[in-house]
């Protein structure tokens, strides 16, 4: 078998950790944190680069030492950019004995980058470490204390990203915890593992340990970045899982096949399974942000945060049918939920607590555009501006646990005889909650939105008669009191503005009727809904 080329994992980290940067500079391109990310992983293309280059042929030894300073200036680079995405990671709050492990990790940087250049400058005595991480005036061609300070550099950096994971605030410490704490320690492992072998005379085996390592870091390192992204942006990305594992499995494969029979004297095999393995991940990315923007896109209410009347597409919108469904759930009036044909009462006997309620209708409103868990914990269980960052935090997580608990109270509630965790009517889809439209729920707000729409567009068409019948069997499903009367969680602001846009089409759909009947009779029905007109037309005044 023949020997593995130092430079080939080199060679394979650079387009990877280009199209990563691309990626995340493209998505968020503004953001500190992007920038931190891509300064990790510019500095560490630096550092391959210039791992490639000096095992070029015919390198002569001044060409050779300034690459090797180029390099050390990629390594160092991406050092700061972790220092910088901690920093950003803890909302710029880091303790006293972080900020001093901070400053050791720089000023080491610094003392190997003197010595570096005055391996340039033979004119210049070169510097070296001493016992205590001091610079000493002369020292052996191979200086054993700048190795062991660049373990302790990389382990106080991994130290550094572990308080991170402990003591960030939620929803970042979990995902931190998640994802951060296997990347460092990689990368740590495989940084420390080389500094040993470097010790120990061995250091043409580093390869074999860190750079495998850092590979994983990095993609594990990606993930992170968009886990952070979900909370940020609310899109939820795919979990891979396996199929990673199954690609990484590839790679060593097509590793050890170009390793032993060297085919073009090239890495062809490894560089076609990675090219499949990147096409195919981003391919999967952006089909989960177009699935997203699919199911985002505003449907022309007056509020963004709540779901709307369906979009005029020029087509027929059947009415949502309504008799003997399993689920019915007023939100016109006084809230009431009807469960194969029993009108459940409002106690908490039958739904533990009110804002289960509440719940059901949230979701309900947000039809299917859906809420996230932010969405909804922001509605039922709001914080505190005046909290400290550590009481905050501790609300984040109990208002996250509490999320959980009413989404299986209402679950259970709603189909009592399912199995725990059911999601027949309640889904979880790219990070958002919705009502199963295809469960047999009925909801008379989609109800009057789906027979208002269509009794419009009969109107257009110029079919007087049906476009008469929609409005009266719409304007039959709403109270004079409108919207939820009686909701105590959900705040005026949230739901005002879905109320007053419900209020405004009935009261439409009346006048179009008043009009209708003024002019073809008969004129008692004009005298009724004029005088509902106004009724619905005080209620909002009293509003």
């Amino acid at each position: 078998m023949a020997q593995p080329p130092p430079f080939l994992f080199s060679l394979l980290n650079l387009p990877l950790l280009t199209g990563m940067i691309i990626f995340i500079m493209a998505r968020r391109p503004r953001e500190p944190l992007t920038w931190a990310f891509a300064g990790i992983m510019g500095g560490l293309i630096v550092f391959y680069l210039a791992d490639v280059v000096l095992f070029r042929p015919g390198l002569s030894l001044d060409a050779g030492l300034d690459w090797q300073y180029i390099q050390i200036q990629g390594a160092n680079l991406t050092i700061l950019s972790a220092l910088f995405l901690n920093f950003w990671l803890r909302d710029k709050r880091l303790q006293r004995w972080e900020w001093c492990t901070s400053g050791f990790i720089v000023l080491r940087m610094a003392i190997v980058m003197m010595w570096q250049f005055s391996l340039l400058r033979p004119a210049i005595s070169p510097q070296c470490l001493s016992l205590y991480g001091l610079p000493r005036i002369s020292c052996s061609p191979i200086d054993r204390w700048v190795s062991i300070t660049d373990a302790i550099a990389g382990i106080c950096v991994a130290v550094l990203f572990f308080s991170t994971a402990l003591q960030a605030a939620e929803p970042k410490r979990r995902i931190l915890r998640r994802y951060i704490v296997w990347a460092t320690a990689l990368i740590v492992g495989g940084s420390t593992s080389l500094q040993i072998l470097t010790l120990t005379g061995k250091s043409g085996l580093g390869v074999i340990t860190g750079q495998p390592a850092t590979l994983l870091a990095i993609l594990i390192g990606l993930r992170l970045f968009l886990a952070l992204e979900e909370v940020e942006t609310e899109i939820r990305f795919p979990i891979l899982g396996w199929r990673v594992i199954v690609w990484l499995v590839l790679v060593l494969v097509a590793m050890m096949v170009d390793l032993t029979w060297g085919w073009l004297n090239a890495p062809v095999c490894t560089l076609l399974v990675l090219a499949v393995g990147v096409a195919g991940t981003s391919a999967t990315l952006v089909n989960s942000l177009v699935r997203h923007a699919a199911t985002s896109q505003p449907s022309g209410a007056s509020s963004p945060a709540l779901a709307s009347a369906p979009a005029d597409t020029g087509t027929s919108v059947a009415p949502l049918s309504h008799g003997q469904e399993p689920l019915r759930l007023c939100l016109l009036g006084p809230m009431q939920v009807v469960r194969n044909g029993d009108t459940l009462s409002n106690t908490a006997d039958v739904w533990r607590s009110a804002k289960t309620r509440s719940l059901l209708a949230l979701l309900a409103l947000y039809s299917e555009r859906g809420a996230t868990q932010v969405e909804i914990v922001d509605a039922l269980w709001p914080l505190s501006e005046s909290l400290s960052r550590e009481e905050l935090g501790k609300a984040e997580q109990q208002s996250l646990t509490n999320l959980r608990s009413y989404l299986s109270t209402l679950r259970h509630v709603l189909e009592p005889d399912g199995p725990r965790g059911s999601d027949r009517y309640v889904e979880l889809i790219d990070g958002r909650y919705r009502l199963r439209r295809d469960s047999g729920i009925w909801v008379d707000v989609w109800q009057f939105e789906a027979l208002a729409t269509q009794a419009e567009k009969h109107r257009a068409a110029g079919r007087t008669a049906e476009s008469i019948a929609g409005w009266e069997e719409a304007i039959a499903l709403y109270p004079a009191e409108g919207l939820l009367p009686t909701e105590r969680y959900l705040s005026m602001e949230l739901i005002e503005a879905q109320r007053e846009r419900l209020r405004q089409r009935c009261l439409l759909a009346l006048r179009r009727l008043i009009q209708h009947y003024a002019e073809h009779g008969p004129a008692e029905r004009a005298a009724e809904l004029q005088q509902r007109l106004r009724e619905i037309e005080s209620m909002g005044a009293e509003d």
